[in-house]
Order: C-alpha cells, then sequence, then structure tokens
C-alpha cells in the first residue's frame, strides 16, 4: 500500500442483513451513531448497507484504524476510496495502522486470524490486490445501470438464480460482483472502478461463503 493511502472501512455487499444489524449494534454501543438517525446528513439512503459502512468507518477511525477495527467478523473491507455520498461524509485518519497489535501473523494460529494477518502483512508490503465494489450510498437505480453496463461486457452468470452468488439478492451484491469482475477484465485500472463515482477500490477480498470475487495482485 502506498504509504500515506487514506484508508475507510464499509460493509463487505455479500453481508447479511443480521449481520449488518448486529454491526450497527456493535459499534453504536459505542460511538455517536446520531448521523444515521432520522434528520441526520447520513441516513438517507435508508439501508443497513448504508448505516452500517459509516458506523464501521467511524469505529474502524476511532480506534486506530488496524484491520481487525475492520474485520466484524469478516464483514468489513478496507475501502481505498472515499465512500462518502451526497452530505454525508465519512470520517476518514490516514494510512492503515502499521502495526496490528491484536492480530499476530504465526503457524499455529486459528485459520480465520492467521488469514487475517496475512491480509494485514500485504497490505503493508503493498502486495495486496484491489477489487471494486459498489459505494454503500449509491442509489438503486445507479447499481442497477452498474449491473446492466458491466454485465454487457462481462459474465455475470454467477449472479444469476443458482449461481454462487446470487445471495444476497440484493443489487448492492449483484452490483459489486460485476463491477469487480469488469474492473478485473479491464486491467485494474481505477478508471474502471469508478463507474460515475459510485464504485470504490478496497485492499481486502470481498469474497464470500461459495462467492469468489474475481481478483489480482497488483
Amino acid at each position: 500500500m502506498a504509504n500515506g493511502q487514506k484508508t475507510w472501512c464499509i460493509a463487505n455487499p455479500l453481508s447479511s442483513d443480521s449481520e449488518l444489524a448486529a454491526n450497527i449494534e456493535f459499534a453504536c454501543s459505542q460511538l455517536d451513531c446520531r448521523l444515521i438517525e432520522p434528520d441526520g446528513p447520513c441516513f438517507e439512503p435508508d439501508t443497513q448497507m448504508h448505516h452500517a459502512s459509516y458506523v464501521m468507518n467511524l469505529y474502524y477511525q476511532t480506534y486506530g484504524r488496524h484491520l481487525a477495527n475492520c474485520d466484524f467478523r469478516h464483514s468489513g473491507v478496507v475501502s481505498l476510496t472515499d465512500p462518502s455520498y451526497g452530505n454525508c461524509t465519512f470520517q476518514s485518519g490516514g494510512a492503515l495502522a502499521e502495526q496490528e497489535p491484536s492480530v499476530i501473523w504465526c503457524n499455529n494460529m486459528s485459520p480465520s486470524m492467521n488469514s487475517l494477518g496475512k491480509t494485514w502483512h500485504l497490505m503493508i508490503m503493498g502486495l495486496q490486490g484491489t477489487w471494486c465494489v459498489a459505494k454503500p450510498g449509491t442509489s438503486d437505480d445507479l447499481l442497477q445501470q452498474n449491473i446492466n453496463f458491466a454485465c454487457n461486457q462481462v459474465d455475470c452468470g454467477p449472479t444469476h438464480s443458482g449461481g454462487a452468488c446470487f445471495y444476497p439478492t440484493t443489487l448492492i451484491n449483484h452490483a459489486s460482483y460485476a463491477m469487480n469482475l469488469y474492473y478485473q477484465t479491464t486491467g485494474r485500472k481505477k478508471s474502471s472502478c469508478d463507474f460515475r463515482e459510485t464504485g470504490l477500490l478496497v485492499s481486502n477480498d470481498p469474497s464470500y461463503g461459495n462467492c469468489s470475487y474475481q481478483y489480482s495482485h497488483d
């Protein structure tokens, strides 16, 4: 990762509603979440994906931007692009912390924690791949337009009924899969993840369950 690269934390587009609700409850038990309440600048769009992403980022920034602070039981991803949208500003503090106090990469660690340690190590060394996902605050209309555009050029079969990435059946999940496939297929250029400023580059793998997001190390 480039020195000084700002980072944010957002919810993985593949997260279930129950996971998002749990993340909101956890983060808001420790932080001031009034900005996602009605009349707050981050209330709209009124979706769990957007609200969870806002409070997960607030937690991540408040507690030092360690990768573990954006894990949320594997339902968070670190974004290299500002997810702020409209009048809602996502707090940013700086780069991913250079030391990960709660994660040590070692051979006798549990598989999940060892994976997290490896991800942090690769990110710090600048060797981690990048993926493209939809910005949490994107409207349904724009998400559908992104799906139509990307799927006109890449194979979106896994997001169809019976496919490995069909669930959860949300536009943000299907759009993120298609946007990432387009981004990877067209050479991983930053402009290939713009989608009229509705795409975000993330630095840890958003794959979840049986749904695998194509990736390539930069």
